[in-house]
């Protein structure tokens, strides 16, 4: 190993020993979140074996989702998530095709998905205790299914932002929490998206509890690079003046989630001016993308922040079957290294904890390789010149 890669910054890859079923995998028909975090570890372990050490995060079948996510989720939602599975079970056991996903093939019961869930559009609705009912109150979309699997997955997830927060506070590495499920669509009391819990949103609050400076500053920022909008980030801190969001993305003219991501969205009240939208046009490459990294960057840097959280989205990538008709971006291959490196550069002289919280990335050739990159990329550009 030569001396200047001895300089880097090691990267602390945070996971579950978890056991995938294959049915785990068949009801996530367009996520494929487990396969998603498997492919990533490998890359990095086959890519980065030099800079990255794999680490479990204990588990616990008694972890409080409701007391962790609390800080940031209406309790209501959280405890739907948690007994859904259970009441929808209790319904029966004759499976019928116009309740859930149509079409629905298997030899387990279909994922909650109610085709006629009637999602709530006013201000007098109220969460209905069938779980159906509720479903649609809490939910914003039927492409985000409950499955038997749901809750210990959350558990793993909350479990791996804990311990990542954790060793981020230790600042001697980059920390990237490997989370089976995204997490940036979540609202304050909704889910959607793939999203069930915001992930980055506890891993800025945990960090908010753990640190205090000398200067008693709390600040924390949350940069989000996925192809989307972090929408439900946005909102849980759109009034919050200590946690400054901003979010790289499509031009929600043109991309989910369509309402929200607007360059003149800025925050309001105490929060006015702690967020910053930088969307982008469809068909964006490095050479479009790089100017909007630095300037997110730059924003953070004068927020003064003493933490950092990076919602790392991949469906950025060229060909991302994710993005909407005429949409997508076109970053690919060492772009993702760049992309690391630009944002460690910042990290030189004055650096800042940081936690990688897995987002979206649907291209299964190339999502585990771009995410590697960018933390490589990320550890070299902290590195100081010899």
């Amino acid at each position: 190993m030569s001396d200047a890669v001895r300089n880097y910054l090691p990267v602390k890859v945070i996971s579950v020993d978890s056991e995938t079923k294959s049915e785990q995998n068949d009801v996530d028909r367009h996520n494929k979140p487990r396969l998603r975090r498997s492919l990533i570890i490998s890359a990095f372990i086959e890519k980065y074996s030099h800079l990255v050490q794999v680490i479990n995060a204990p588990v616990s079948s008694n972890c409080d989702l409701v007391g962790l996510y609390s800080s940031v989720h209406d309790v209501g939602m959280i405890q739907f998530l948690v007994n859904s599975w259970s009441k929808w079970k209790a319904m029966g056991p004759d499976w019928d095709s116009d309740c859930c996903q149509p079409g629905w093939k298997g030899n387990i019961p279909p994922p909650l998905v109610p085709c006629h869930a009637a999602f709530r559009r006013d201000g007098i609705e109220r969460v209905s205790s069938n779980v159906m009912g509720a479903f649609g109150y809490y939910c914003t979309d039927s492409l985000t299914p409950i499955v038997e699997s749901l809750v210990t997955e959350l558990q793993e997830d909350a479990s791996i932002i804990c311990e990542a927060v954790n060793l981020a506070l230790l600042r001697n590495s980059v920390v990237y929490a490997a989370t089976t499920h995204p997490g940036h669509h979540c609202n304050f009391d909704n889910f959607g998206g793939y999203c069930y819990l915001n992930n980055a949103a506890l891993c800025a609050r945990l960090m908010q509890k753990r640190l205090d400076d000398t200067a008693g500053n709390r600040r924390v920022a949350i940069i989000d690079i996925d192809y989307h909008c972090g929408n439900g980030t946005a909102s849980i801190f759109y009034r919050v003046p200590d946690v400054f969001f901003t979010s790289i993305h499509c031009d929600p003219e043109i991309e989910y989630p369509f309402n929200a991501g607007y360059e003149d969205q800025i925050g309001e009240g105490a929060g006015k001016g702690a967020t910053l939208h930088v969307p982008l046009a469809p068909g964006a490459t490095w050479e479009d993308y790089k100017p909007a990294l630095e300037k997110a960057m730059n924003a953070i840097m004068e927020f003064d922040v003493v933490g950092l959280v990076v919602s790392m989205g991949l469906d950025t990538y060229e060909g991302d079957s994710v993005s909407v008709r005429k949409g997508g971006f076109k970053l690919k291959g060492n772009d993702y290294v760049e992309l690391g490196k630009t944002m460690g550069s910042y990290m030189k002289d004055n650096f800042i904890p940081t936690v990688f919280v897995q987002e979206g990335g649907y291209k299964m050739d190339v999502v585990g390789e771009a995410a590697a990159d960018v933390l490589g990329g990320f550890s070299e550009g902290t590195r100081k010149a010899e």
